[in-house]
């Protein structure tokens, strides 16, 4: 096989994996190789697909390819968490995030990156199908989990059995709004999934020189959304974010924006089967029922104390939970188990990882929105790709988002924004 042909066959399964690595990502189903060693398909796609990049690269010689690197805050938040490995009591923890970052922010980046320069527009559409369809089967399974008592048993595919056991025999049986996860394992992952999809939904939908059909699936992905989403900070983190979208179009798009939200809000959450309004309301609330704090804020106040006692290396990659206990002091709180993701992810990478650690993310979060900004007047991908990063950067105060099903689709938005906002052509995007 002369070289030509080898480096157009491996081109092909390069652009075949890259989009199998995003259509198997939007989920927390994974195989336990070895207790509390999880890996998801995405991972081995991913893995995968990135040796056939560089084995292409190593046919055709093309050494500049390697130079590509992600952009810079990605290097120096990978290199942040790798030195707060350095002081972290489990090392064996800590090496499996930095290995999980390392796979995000510098793999994926590379190979996200180098997919979308080898076929420009044409690719970013395929992507974004691919990526529509995976948001569409995933609602799918949450709007089964929304009106099925039996939900929980599909939710079982993707929730671990310690967490599903907790939820249903501890938190809330098995009605819970902590089961509508469609392809994650609860509520708040499925909600931070959702941050970053719905505002592309409503940029397709209010995007300009958009086909009517893709108008119709983006209107209905988004109502659907809305609906099945039982996580408060990411429904109001959305709904903002879309407010302010429609807000840079003018009063044409802002009004019958906020109309609509308003008579959704008041008219529509309130009837429906789960009283979606008071879930919202119950999953950010101060307190509980019997008056103490929920469990969320005083962990807040704990990780907080990390910082303080930690700011230059944090106590150490994958070591947060190890550490957080001991700085609870005596705030009142509920005791037993908790609701799952619920910690602050900017208060957990500075406890884990510094200060500078959490600098590096906030700038990581920075560049790609930056990056989307500066094409969106021309390009609807980009102005959908920016308001999502905004939605995600808000409902990460209340869930750590960097977690399975979600740290891939979210790297491959900083990379698509990088990317359009280098592109002088958008090709209709």
């Amino acid at each position: 096989m002369t070289v030509a042909r080898l480096h157009t066959l491996l081109q092909a399964v390069f652009r075949a994996g890259v989009l199998v690595t995003l259509c198997v990502a939007p989920t927390q189903w994974s195989l336990e190789v070895r207790p509390k060693l999880f890996l998801s398909p995405a991972d081995l796609t991913l893995a995968f697909t990135a040796g056939v990049w560089f084995l292409d690269v190593l046919v055709c010689r093309d050494w500049r390819r390697l130079l590509r690197l992600p952009p810079w805050p990605h290097l120096l938040f990978v290199g942040c968490a790798a030195a707060s490995a350095v002081v972290a009591a489990d090392r064996g923890a800590a090496l499996k995030d930095l290995v999980q970052f390392t796979e995000y922010f510098i793999v994926g980046a590379m190979v996200f990156e180098a997919f979308l320069r080898e076929g420009g527009g044409l690719r970013v559409r395929q992507a974004l199908m691919v990526l529509g369809g995976m948001t569409a089967v995933a609602l799918g399974f949450a709007a089964v989990q929304y009106v099925s008592p039996g939900g929980h048993r599909s939710i079982g595919l993707f929730a671990d059995g310690k967490t599903l056991d907790i939820i249903v025999n501890v938190l809330g049986g098995r009605e819970s709004p902590l089961l509508v996860g469609g392809t994650f394992g609860n509520r708040n992952v499925l909600g931070g999934f959702l941050a970053l999809a719905l505002p592309l939904c409503f940029a397709g939908l209010a995007g300009r020189d958009v086909r009517a059909w893709v108008r119709v699936l983006c209107g209905a992905g988004l109502a659907a959304g809305l609906a099945v989403n039982l996580s408060g900070a990411s429904y109001f983190a959305v709904a903002g974010v879309i407010l302010c979208m429609a807000a840079v179009r003018g009063a044409r798009w802002f009004v019958p924006a906020a109309a609509a939200l308003l008579l959704w809000q008041a008219a529509v959450l309130p009837r429906l089967p789960r009283e979606n309004d008071l879930a919202h309301f119950q999953s950010v609330a101060l307190y509980g029922e019997t008056g103490a704090a929920e469990r969320r804020y005083p962990a807040w106040q704990a990780a907080y104390g990390m910082v303080l006692t930690n700011p230059w290396l944090g106590v150490g990659l994958g070591n947060y939970q190890k550490h957080v206990g001991q700085y609870y002091d005596v705030v009142p709180r509920e005791t037993g188990p908790s609701e799952p993701d619920i910690q602050n992810l900017y208060l957990v990478l500075a406890a884990s990882c510094g200060l500078p650690g959490l600098f590096a993310f906030l700038a990581v979060l920075a560049h790609g929105v930056a990056s989307a900004v500066r094409s969106a007047g021309r390009s609807p991908v980009a102005w959908g790709v920016a308001g999502s990063l905004c939605a995600f950067a808000a409902t990460a105060v209340w869930h750590p988002l960097l977690v399975r099903g979600i740290g891939l689709p979210f790297v491959f938005l900083l990379v698509l924004a990088r990317y359009l906002g280098q592109s002088e052509k958008h090709d209709g995007l």
